[in-house]
């Protein structure tokens, strides 16, 4: 697999707040916000870009060399992350949905995920207990990944806080607070983080929800039983 080295990828990838690439859904009733936000943003995107264009046309050349992959993530911890969240769950991916570019150069993955235990939720009861899977947004892709925030595996275990974006399209998608800090690995039901930035590994997943809620949360809201 060739994996594109770039120089650097424009634009704030997973926020706790809108962004000039994701705004937070919350802004949609408040068109003025929304595009104060935009115009705002517009103008700091244009000379970013052209910056970034010529540090990769730099790198083509050799003029510059690329370090590494890497992205400049919120510094949110576990406390703020699940406060922020809309959604907190606990589950397993089935499998990638698609890979595609935002503005050209920011990738993402959509992945198909399969839900086991919601232990915070914006949806209605009843769909809490019906709905098994939900398609769930993260950045980089097969072709661009991020050394920080790794993508996720098929067949794997996570829990993930996750909240309700729009995109340029103005589609709503569910992507992972803060990059990293919206996604913890487990591995026989405690967390196994391969880049522990928080300090949490080794926490069962019951005991991790219960600190980043905390102790408001000690059980989850809705399990999903399957055959």
């Amino acid at each position: 697999m060739n994996i594109r080295k770039t120089a650097i990828t424009i634009g704030v990838l997973s926020l706790t707040v809108g962004t000039g690439l994701y705004i937070s859904s919350a802004t949609e009733k408040n068109i003025d916000t929304k595009a104060e936000i935009k115009a705002k943003t517009d103008s700091q995107e244009a000379l970013a870009r052209k910056k970034v264009e010529e540090l990769n046309s730099k790198v083509a050349s050799g003029e510059e060399k690329v370090l590494s992959q890497s992205a400049v993530f919120p510094d949110v911890n576990k406390e703020e992350a699940f406060q922020e969240a809309d959604i907190v769950i606990k589950g397993k991916v089935e499998s990638i949905n698609k890979e595609y570019m935002e503005n050209t150069d920011i990738p993402f993955t959509d992945f198909n995920f399969n839900v086991e235990e919601y232990w915070k939720s914006d949806l209605k009861e009843e769909e809490n207990n019906s709905i098994k899977q939900l398609v769930v947004t993260q950045d980089g892709n097969s072709e661009l990944n991020f050394n920080e925030h790794p993508l996720m595996e098929v067949n794997k275990e996570y829990i993930l806080f996750l909240k309700r974006v729009l995109n340029n399209n103005n589609e709503e998608k569910l992507i992972m607070i803060a990059g990293p800090n919206g996604k913890f690995n487990l591995n026989e039901n405690f967390i196994d983080q391969s880049i522990d930035t928080q300090s949490v590994n080794g926490e069962t997943a019951d005991e991790f929800i219960e600190d980043s809620s905390q102790g408001e949360v000690n059980e989850p809201i809705a399990e999903i039983i399957t055959k």
